[in-house]
């Protein structure tokens, strides 16, 4: 009894300990997205000079070093410091660049040519929010983690507020409708819509089974819950299979053309019945929960808000697939891209306008525009997660699109890096017969190009976006294990420090080793 009875009191600690906070400002959330970006950059000009002579393990534990544990301190004791561990970053990557020129030795003028294919930044941005919401779903059980990052009770910014919604934008980013450019042969309406009702509804069963089979668990095991997040029964992957169900029943009668036209229309409606039918009230009351509905409120009245940031997504997918689908079309009809020129630490580089600086430019567009209308529905509606209303939904939007911006930023800085000690490996190696040599070079090229534009993409951060949801189910599987293991509330700093690191290192070698013998599990 008395066992029990202690159980108890600790579940009521863990519950109150994670639950009625106010978050933050939306700077900060950013500040603490930052440094993950940052060490990207770092990530890549030190396997720069690295990659040719340390052994692949050696680079991952270095990916590791770089990428995950500054993630896991900024989001716990350097909270208060994110700027400077920036600061640091590149100042470290500027030291890296530099190592690189003198190891080039860079003489003359070199062209940086498009990289056509696979890119990275949208890779690395499914995989960033992988991990951040991966450290946050532990670090928020430990008092190393600041509660100005804890999920917001009504209305506000936090970090743990972005997980699900930049979850969805992150799948959004690569579903089919957002790669299909193709014309559609003309089938009949009902014919359509009940074949992709069905097949949708056969891949959302996984999702419902770990939904479901997650809320038994908690129930049997006695497991600590934040009602307030989702509601008694609902959690994340309930949430994505109705997601997923609505969007596929959406855009096999909707072209997804029109996906952005549609979002913002569900968004519309969305805030419309929250503000006008006394909806938002009901949710954010303190009514009983007798019955399903009213018992999983919050995770019922957010799915059309997810709906619809979820057809944004596929219009901005759109836009990043067919901005390169585009220039390699007329790359092929040979059509050329202006050029500038600048020098930079001893380089002195010619360098193409290629489709990657164009994106970047309209994302930044994008990213502004969310921004302001972020700012107007904080005035009018405020920003709530439990209710997924157009203000979180929006907000979500400009942090989405702002670290693609970033993270094609880097790209880009990183591609021509690449090009330079490419051309200048070359250039070390020039023959007499320069003719010939010439020739080889540049049917070689096109391939080298590419070989080297894989490089920029890390190992483990493809892993994890290689396995991507089967990252996030072991993360919580891992979270749940520890918290029934150990009693983190009276935790010391160090000793959750070295749990968080543990327990990142083992949910990312586990996609590591899947990833290295190409097997991927589809939930």
């Amino acid at each position: 009894m008395s066992n029990t009875w202690n159980r108890n009191i600790y579940r009521q600690e863990q519950e109150a300990f994670v639950s009625g906070h106010g978050g933050t400002t939306s700077i900060e959330v950013i500040y603490a997205i930052l440094p993950s970006c940052c060490s990207i950059l770092l990530t890549t000009t030190t396997m720069g000079f690295l990659e040719q002579t340390v052994h692949k393990n050696i680079c991952t534990m270095i990916e590791f070093t770089l990428i995950v544990v500054p993630s896991i301190l900024c989001c716990t004791i350097l909270s208060d410091y994110v700027v400077t561990v920036c600061c640091i970053m590149m100042l470290l990557t500027i030291i890296n660049i530099l190592l690189l020129g003198i190891n080039s030795d860079v003489t003359s003028t070199y062209n940086i040519r498009p990289i056509y294919g696979k890119r990275p930044f949208v890779t690395h941005f499914r995989a960033l929010t992988n991990i951040i919401t991966a450290i946050c779903i532990l670090a928020i059980d430990f008092h190393i983690f600041p509660r100005k990052f804890a999920k917001t009770e009504l209305f506000g910014y936090s970090l743990m507020d972005t997980g699900v919604g930049l979850f969805v934008l992150a799948n959004a980013l690569v579903a089919p409708e957002a790669k299909d450019f193709a014309l559609k042969p003309r089938i009949g309406f009902f014919h359509t819509i009940s074949k992709n009702i069905k097949h949708s509804a056969r891949s959302c069963i996984p999702l419902l089974i770990l939904g479901f089979g997650r809320s038994v668990a908690i129930e049997v095991l006695g497991y600590q819950k934040h009602v307030t997040e989702y509601g008694i029964h609902w959690n994340f992957f309930i949430t994505l299979a109705f997601v997923k169900l609505f969007t596929s029943s959406i855009t096999s009668t909707i072209n997804s053309r029109y996906s952005l036209l549609s979002g913002i229309w569900i968004l519309g409606m969305h805030e419309y019945v929250l503000s006008t039918k006394g909806l938002k009230e009901w949710v954010l009351s303190n009514r009983p929960r007798n019955d399903f509905v009213s018992a999983n409120r919050e995770g019922v009245v957010s799915v059309p808000g997810y709906v619809g940031l979820y057809l944004i997504g596929v219009a901005v997918g759109r836009l990043i697939h067919s901005t390169y689908q585009n220039s390699h079309a007329q790359n092929l009809l040979q059509h050329k891209h202006g050029t500038f020129q600048f020098k930079l630490f001893g380089y002195e580089l010619d360098i193409n306008y290629n489709e990657s600086m164009i994106l970047c430019i309209k994302l930044s567009l994008i990213s502004a525009q969310t921004c302001a209308a972020t700012l107007i529905c904080d005035a009018y509606f405020k920003v709530s997660r439990r209710l997924a209303n157009a203000g979180y939904c929006m907000w979500i939007l400009t942090l989405g699109v702002m670290v693609l911006t970033l993270l094609l930023l880097i790209e880009i800085i990183a591609d021509i890096l690449v090009y330079v000690t490419m051309d200048s490996e070359h250039n070390q190696k020039k023959t007499k017969s320069y003719k010939t040599h010439t020739k080889s070079k540049r049917d070689r090229m096109p391939d080298k190009c590419q070989k080297n534009a894989n490089k920029n993409s890390i190992e483990i951060l493809e892993a994890v976006n290689y396995n991507g949801l089967l990252f996030f189910l072991l993360s919580n599987l891992m979270t749940g294990g520890i918290n029934m293991l150990v009693r983190t509330l009276y935790v010391s700093h160090l000793k959750a420090l070295l749990i968080l690191i543990a327990y990142m290192a083992v949910n990312i070698l586990s996609v590591l080793l899947l990833y290295r013998k190409q097997v991927q599990i589809k939930l």
